[in-house]
């Protein structure tokens, strides 16, 4: 029998980060549905650690795409300690939906934790010594004909934002005029949020983080209503930059503040 979708993707996945030097841990199961997440640490004295999260919602299926590409064609730079979450609901995925099998908008779920993907992925980090300095998350917005992205920082980082949207604005537009999602826009394709969600109990991810470590979070948001080729593109031209500018900070520690 030929594997799904799914299946096929997580063992094309851990080929590839496995051939990078990735390990990985099972952090959560149920039934045909695997959650894990792979490392890479450095001996980078005080390295950044970068979060590289995607698959939160199961009808966006370019983020995982673009995090596998981007595996493919280049190495993770060493001097910081690499953590992906490639692909977080894989029932929605499986399902098409945005929310998990049981309904649950996981994205919106990081307050309540009824989910036990979101129990298991905030369990996780609680249990780390070292927290997050750098967060990076793929998604795709189907409202949208235009890129955005989402910054929360309250890690004393100098935002590189901008140079993330001049990377990509060659290969799709960029979103030109608020509100987007009840949001104003700071500047072309720019949402600059406070480090508070929308809505009192529904915490998405970004939140999550920013509540308990003092980081840079950038979610990054294709526009759902461009063809899939260029949505995956867009995604994989921001994280390519995101990662150029994370390395770049890495070796000049008088850039961060972190504890």
């Amino acid at each position: 029998m030929m594997n799904d979708p799914v299946t096929s993707f997580e063992e094309a996945f851990a080929r590839v980060a496995s051939e990078h030097g990735f390990t990985s841990q099972l952090i959560w199961e149920s039934g045909e549905d695997i959650i894990r997440i792979w490392t890479k640490p450095t001996t980078t004295t005080f390295a950044p650690v970068v979060f590289l999260s995607a698959g939160i919602h199961g009808d966006e299926p370019c983020g995982p795409e673009a995090l596998f590409r981007f595996l493919e064609l280049r190495p993770l730079p060493m001097a910081c300690e690499w953590v992906i979450a490639p692909l977080l609901n894989p029932s929605g995925m499986r399902l098409g939906t945005r929310e998990n099998r049981d309904g649950i908008d996981l994205n919106r779920d990081f307050f309540r934790k009824e989910s036990g993907e979101v129990r298991a992925l905030t369990s996780w980090w609680e249990r780390r010594e070292r927290g997050c300095h750098l967060h990076f998350s793929l998604h795709e917005d189907w409202e949208t004909t235009g890129f955005y992205l989402y910054e929360i920082n309250t890690g004393g980082i100098s935002s590189f934002s901008g140079r993330i949207l001049d990377s990509i604005c060659r290969t799709v537009p960029l979103e030109e005029a608020g509100p987007v999602d009840g949001h104003d826009l700071s500047a072309p394709g720019l949402i600059r949020h406070e480090p508070e969600p929308d809505e009192a109990e529904g915490w998405p991810e970004a939140i999550w983080l920013v509540k308990r470590y003092p980081l840079l979070s950038i979610t990054l948001e294709a526009p759902g209503r461009i063809a899939r080729g260029y949505r995956t593109a867009a995604l994989l031209a921001a994280l390519t930059s995101a990662v150029e500018e994370a390395e770049t900070m890495a070796v000049d520690p008088s850039r961060w503040l972190w504890p």
